[in-house]
């Protein structure tokens, strides 16, 4: 009867400890589980869903201002960066005739060059459109052809965009795009699509569309050439409940997001059904709401073995056992 007695005192002390051992087995397990999680929560916030493409600042309309008549440039009135209205007096220039015989009657005396040059008057050369004079090509005194630009005059700067066929279907006139200049990364500013291009161009083996793109309000230090980088706006969602993208998983055919349990237990899975996301960001159209707790797996870099023979004194042990073995 002692023994039967000593022998379920055993018997308990086993059940005891085998219990034991596998609750802290348990917990030691919850607690790594935990720490490969940081926690977060659903927020709200505005997402876009954007096309990016590289754009030109470009004159809307640049216009050539060329001589009517081949000669010399007698005066230029306009200087690069200035505004011109349309029909205002820009340069005078004398035929070829003209300035020979002015050279001529310099060479006699100063009242015979005022003579000829009240009987003989120099050709006006207008502007044709108000706009601001982007390039002053030459200087008084040069000889001109009919097919020289003297000016070169630019009445609205706008942004001329490449997008790839596969998006240029998302692109359609009066969608706001954001405008970033690569001179000027700090000084964003937006614009209007105003028109896309019938025919496409290849770009690098790339079908490409121009998509003319009207800023708003210009900046000053905008310049024609200028390097841009365009984001369209396809859709705008405002404050809508979003997550980590990091957090969403994909099981069993449907994403999921990790949420924590009660008791330190396996963390849960919840479907969510998911809609746009914009950097780092994706919204949640079903299965969570705002406020409610997540778990956002981390990363970690296992470290290898210790008898990797790839890493430095990684299979010294080994190469002991070998050496003792052979003494």
């Amino acid at each position: 009867m002692k023994k039967f007695i000593l022998f379920l005192i055993l018997l308990g002390f086993a059940g005891g400890g085998t219990w034991y051992y596998f609750q802290q087995k348990k917990a030691k397990e919850a607690k790594a589980a935990q720490n490969k999680f940081t926690p977060a929560a659903v927020t709200l916030r505005t997402l876009n869903r954007t096309v990016e493409s590289t754009g030109t600042v470009s004159p809307e309309n640049r216009l050539q201002i060329k001589p009517p008549i081949a000669g010399r440039l007698e005066k230029l009135l306009v200087d690069e960066g200035e505004d011109v209205v349309q029909g205002q007096l820009i340069a005078w220039v004398s035929s070829t005739e003209r300035a020979s015989l002015l050279d001529i009657a310099r060479a006699t005396s100063e009242e015979e060059l005022k003579y000829w040059e009240e009987i003989y008057k120099a050709t006006p050369l207008l502007s044709p459109l108000s706009g601001t004079v982007i390039v002053r090509n030459l200087e008084p005194g040069q000889t001109v052809t009919a097919s020289d630009a003297v000016i070169v005059i630019a009445d609205r700067l706008i942004v001329v965009g490449q997008v790839d066929e596969t998006d240029i279907g998302s692109i359609v006139p009066g969608q706001t795009v954001n405008i970033q200049l690569d001179a000027y990364p700090d000084s964003a500013f937006q614009g209007k699509v105003d028109s896309i291009a019938y025919d496409s161009k290849m770009v690098s083996n790339v079908t490409m569309y121009e998509v003319d793109v009207r800023p708003e309000n210009i900046p000053d230090f905008a310049r024609s050439g200028m390097t841009a980088t365009l984001t369209f706006i396809i859709e705008r969602r405002e404050k809508v409940p979003v997550v980590p993208t990091s957090a969403i998983q994909f099981r069993d055919r449907r994403n999921v997001v990790l949420i924590p349990a009660a008791d330190g237990a396996e963390p849960g899975a919840v479907p969510v059904r998911t809609g746009i996301s914009e950097n780092s960001f994706t919204e949640i159209l079903e299965g969570l709401e705002p406020g409610d707790a997540i778990l956002v797996p981390q990363l970690s870099l296992r470290r290898e073995a210790a008898g990797n023979p790839f890493m430095p004194g990684g299979n010294n042990r080994n190469r002991s056992s070998s050496s003792q073995q052979r003494r």
